[in-house]
């Protein structure tokens, strides 16, 4: 069914239009689509009382809003001011790209949200018992009761801890290595490590601050952060032999990694994590394990910048040398020792930029997809047909377009493809600039989904709370109708 007003595609069920608040039945939906009107606003909102049933007329300078948590959910009239309905025109323009993204993506405007208030506890100190019982829920013991959830929005800080730790020690084992050369190659997979699972790790246990039902436990997520992170960078590997599609890395990943959440979490508790918040963190896991992997390898392997390629490279060069009688064997060994150095900085280098760039990445994309289909999943058994829903499909769109934006040169590599310095350094800054417009388009989507979630959240545990109530009072007598009492003459009338 469309909306009569502005043609926007609703559910049968919906009341009101998503997108504009206008009411949807039979007779609405018989007459055509009228034109926006052009007049002022508060001339225009004295049509909207009779358009919203059962609704009061709205105070002087307002106009009626209709509100929906989530596809499918509730459905309630507010007013905002209507000086708020005529913006600017950058603005404007500002906000119908959001309306469009959010239109794709099935969700509403970001409401209440900031992120001064969100990081507000970052930096402050917590006390080191306070991270272990922060850390030890998920279980049939140490999952809250949905009457205790807080649906605010969460207050993050021990993802900047985790980040604290983990590269703190990347920059010690990377000064230990830079000191002592190749004499200490014992300390390479360490740092590799390090420098790969740093960032992704963080962005996951900031989700996972985020996941307020806390049904989630650390042992669930390490199981779909290693094994879903393996499963998803396999079977993209056995896609990318396929020739006709070796150039789309955005379609390639994000379905392989999105099949490796349902394959790691098919049967599993699938009754308690109904959520959509608990889509969003399976698939970060699966996402940061993809990305970790990833990196670990171009930080070895990497033509150009990867450790192995550069030592390689490097020390073909200098036995050249020897073998042409060019420098001495002292030199040789030297130069080969050097190579080491340079392999070692050129790894940290790459490190450095693919850790930075984690975030905005495989960890944020997968969890727009996860998130997407336990939307539609909820707490139903997976069947092949939720991924055909329209719901689950406009949403997933969007990280496999950002995902394909973010690759461009390896989609389309005929168009970078710079003959000069200066040709060079304007198609880095193009990638730079597109880099950056996807990472700012994929967390505002992803924020609008776990806003999206929090409403869920909270629309079931007023549902729970409710049925609380009723069953005290069923029990005790409190919710029985009473009839009143006939007035009785008084004797001997």
């Amino acid at each position: 069914m469309n909306c009569p007003r502005c043609g926007t595609a609703c559910l049968p069920e919906n009341k009101f239009c998503k997108n504009c608040g206008a009411p949807i039945s039979a007779a609405s939906s018989a007459q055509p689509a009228a034109a926006p009107s052009a007049g002022p606003q508060p001339a225009a909102s004295a049509a909207y009382p009779g358009a919203y049933p059962g609704t009061q007329a709205p105070p002087p300078g307002m106009v009626p809003v209709m509100y929906q948590a989530y596809p499918g959910g509730p459905q309630q009239v507010y007013y905002v001011p209507a000086q708020g309905m005529q913006p600017h025109a950058g603005v404007g323009l500002l906000q119908n790209i959001q309306a469009q993204i959010r239109k794709i993506a099935s969700t509403d405007q970001l409401e209440g949200f900031s992120l001064s208030q969100t990081f507000s506890e970052t930096f402050k100190h917590h006390d080191p018992r306070a991270e272990e019982e922060y850390a030890m829920v998920g279980s049939a013991l140490t999952t809250p009761p949905i009457e205790m959830v807080d649906t605010n929005w969460p207050k993050p800080w021990m993802f900047f801890r985790t980040l604290m730790a983990l590269a703190i020690a990347a920059v010690v084992l990377y000064g230990v290595f830079y000191f002592t050369g190749q004499d200490e190659m014992n300390l390479l997979p360490a740092l590799v490590f390090m420098g790969a699972f740093a960032m992704p790790v963080a962005a996951l246990v900031f989700i996972f601050e985020m996941n307020t039902p806390r049904n989630v436990s650390i042992v669930q997520l390490g199981k779909l952060f290693l094994v879903g992170g393996v499963v998803g960078l396999c079977m993209a590997i056995l896609e990318y032999q396929i020739q006709a599609i070796a150039n789309f890395p955005g379609p390639i990943e994000e379905s392989s990694k999105l099949l490796a959440v349902i394959l790691v979490m098919w049967g599993i508790r699938g009754a308690g994590y109904k959520y959509e918040l608990n889509g969003i963190l399976f698939g970060c896991a699966v996402g940061a394990g993809f990305a970790c992997f990833e990196t670990s390898g171009y930080a070895l392997f990497n033509s150009g910048s990867g450790f192995v390629s550069v030592l390689q490279t490097e020390t073909i060069q200098a036995v050249a040398k020897f073998a042409q009688g060019q420098i001495t064997q002292a030199q040789a060994i030297a130069a080969v020792n050097q190579a080491t150095i340079d392999a070692a900085k050129s790894m940290v280098g790459l490190l450095e930029l693919r850790g930075v760039l984690a975030p905005f990445g495989h960890v944020v994309w997968t969890a727009i997809a996860a998130g997407a289909f336990w939307r539609v999943k909820q707490d139903r058994p997976v069947s092949l047909g939720m991924l055909g829903d329209k719901r689950f499909l406009m949403a997933f769109l969007i990280p496999v377009l950002m995902h394909t934006l973010w690759d461009l040169t390896v989609t389309f590599p005929k168009l970078f493809n710079p003959t000069t310095q200066a040709q060079a350094s304007t198609d880095g800054y193009i990638m730079d600039g597109i880099m950056a417009f996807t990472a700012v388009i994929s967390w505002y989507v992803l924020f609008t989904m776990i806003q999206q979630g929090l409403n869920q959240v909270r629309d079931v545990k007023k549902a729970q709370l409710q049925a609380t109530l009723n069953h005290v009072e069923a029990t005790l007598g409190l919710g029985a109708r009473r009839y009143a009492m006939q007035p009785q003459a008084p004797a001997g009338v």
